[in-house]
């Protein structure tokens, strides 16, 4: 076996190139090292190794670096069969290039060393065969024919093992799933926080700019914080972090005119890296983490402190609630009249908590295509469960998964609200096998709220959030006012005390025109004229039958 050059007395392994999935590392070792080492052994005993094994999971988690790592510790041949390699436009083609494949392996075994078949992607090699198209069927009986020879030609062989990946397990033919075949699965996760600290450690040893230049890190440099911070990233998002990180320090240190022998890499420099690179696997239906904080919401300081014990404790505190046997709270929905602010504190929320940010609205899941609003959901779920701790915000959860029978809905589209509150019916009641993650969800109208999502265990907490009072509109008003050089003579509480039924976003736009006046006066200063003009030419969003209304109990 291979020698680590800088540890002349260790043999090399396959934890020096990839770290974590140490589950996925011990199978392969079992797959393609053990039944070559221990072969005298099982011949002796009558034992049968396995010959296939299925790595499933995201893009990007490590599937085919696990299987090139394991096949470097042991000096392997490794025969490998892609899309691209495989999928020809003639007729047979497509099947002769999958004999050859095994063909060649079978002649590399015959040297002495063990032979390992990798196919890479092969949900679109071998999909199922009710999907109508002639080559793939043809494609999955010739793997199939493959397969089911291996056992009988390998005999007199080295030993010979067939490896695949995919990120769509379902999506693999039935046939090819079971025993003689791929004879076990093993999901390749996203990593957990030890396993991002231990991918970081690994991938920022070596960075090298260039040849001549060394790279290393800060001593002050905290790379258990920065693990904590890219919760969602798997092993190649994290790679390239590292790679990020060291052309920031390196652009300005070039930038500075300094000749670069040594880099040094700081703490500024992964977060630069930060803002670049972001977690794969959740792009397209997630968004950056709000950069809303609790400090930028006036007033509902009850509401804020118990959104703080149901998202925030049950995912910075996990430990503590496996340790007590609480099960922590898996839906909240927060339910009062336009403009209170619903949204900001779901995305305060998910800002204070650090987790995976999800966000949908009626506009999303409502598509021309049929069960496209349906899969988006269920994608969506899924997604959020690999990138745990995850909040998942349905904006307006009413317009998404409107009441059953409710007379708003007619024809086509009650249909589909219906797919789509079963769908998430499905999903919720899926969470309770799930740890970290946490549903939100905001309305306007909690009557139109099917009852079937207000039963405890999918929205367990029902928050209503009113208009605010005297002292949370002084409250919005001196952080909505925080950036204005105010005049001597405005008096914020007095202003709040004169804006009943002005809803947060009232507020903010009374600033915003209070300020607006100042700015056609070219004066120096928002004065108190300027908000008593605003306040007279701005109308409420709020009338006191949509409070009253608003915060009517579900019946």
């Amino acid at each position: 076996m291979e020698r680590n050059g800088s540890t002349k007395d260790r043999v090399w392994r396959a934890e020096d190139a990839i770290a974590g999935n140490r589950e996925a590392i011990e199978a392969l070792r079992e797959l393609i090292i053990y039944p070559y080492i221990h072969a005298d052994l099982a011949r002796q005993i009558g034992f049968k190794w396995p010959r296939g094994l299925l790595l499933h999971g995201p893009p990007g988690t490590g599937k085919t670096s696990l299987v090139k790592a394991v096949v470097r510790e042991c000096d392997a041949h490794l025969t490998m069969i892609n899309t691209y390699s495989v999928h020809k436009s003639h007729a047979g083609e497509s099947e002769k290039n999958l004999r050859e494949a095994f063909a060649q392996a079978y002649s590399l075994a015959s040297l002495g060393k063990p032979s390992v078949i990798f196919i890479d992607e092969l949900d679109t090699i071998c999909p199922r065969r009710n999907s109508g198209r002639e080559q793939e069927s043809r494609l999955v009986a010739q793997l199939l024919t493959l397969m089911d020879g291996n056992k009988t030609l390998s005999k007199s062989l080295p030993h010979i093992a067939v490896v695949a990946s995919t990120n769509r397990v379902n999506a693999i033919d039935p046939a090819l799933r079971r025993p003689g075949r791929f004879d076990s699965e093993i999901e390749v996760t996203v990593p957990t926080i030890e396993e991002r600290l231990q991918i970081l450690e690994l991938y920022s040893k070596n960075l090298q700019q260039d040849d001549s230049v060394d790279v290393h890190l800060d001593e002050n440099i905290n790379l258990e914080k920065i693990a904590a911070s890219c919760n969602g990233y798997v092993g190649a998002d994290l790679e390239e972090l590292c790679r990020e990180a060291a052309r920031s320090a390196y652009h300005k240190l070039s930038d500075s005119g300094r000749d670069i022998a040594k880099l040094i890499l700081k703490m500024e420099d992964w977060e630069c890296a930060r803002t670049v690179v972001g977690a794969s696997m959740t792009r397209g239906i997630t968004g950056e983490v709000p950069k809303v904080s609790w400090d930028d919401i006036g007033g509902l300081k009850q509401l804020k402190k118990e959104l703080q014990q149901a998202v925030e404790w049950p995912i910075k505190h996990a430990e503590s609630f496996k340790r007590l046997g609480i099960s922590p709270i898996r839906g909240v929905l927060l339910h009062g009249p336009p403009g209170c602010s619903k949204t900001t504190l779901v995305k305060a929320a998910a800002n204070a908590a650090q987790a995976s940010f999800f966000s949908l609205s009626g506009a999303e899941v409502y598509c021309k295509y049929v069960g496209e609003g349906e899969a988006l959901l269920r994608r969506t779920f899924q997604k959020a469960r690999l990138a745990a701790p995850s909040i998942i915000l349905l904006d307006e959860v009413d317009g998404i998964v409107p009441k059953r029978g409710h007379g708003g809905n007619s024809g086509g589209n009650s249909a589909v609200g219906e797919r789509l509150l079963s769908t998430l019916l499905t999903e919720m009641d899926g969470l309770e096998l799930a740890t970290g993650i946490i549903v939100l969800a905001t309305t306007n109208r909690l009557h139109a709220i099917d009852a079937a999502l207000l039963r405890p265990g999918r929205f367990d907490l029902v928050l209503h959030v009113p208009p605010p009072d005297a002292e949370g509109r002084h409250e919005i008003l001196c952080v909505q006012t925080r950036k204005m050089k105010l005049g001597e003579d405005v008096n914020l509480q007095e202003i709040a005390e004169h804006t009943d039924l002005f809803t947060g976003a009232d507020l903010e736009g009374l600033c915003r025109e209070a300020g607006m006046l100042a700015i056609r006066e070219n004066v120096d200063s928002v004065c108190n004229r300027h908000f008593q003009t605003a306040r007279i030419s701005l109308s409420t969003s709020l009338t006191k039958s949509m409070v009253e209304h608003a915060s009517a109990k579900f019946h």
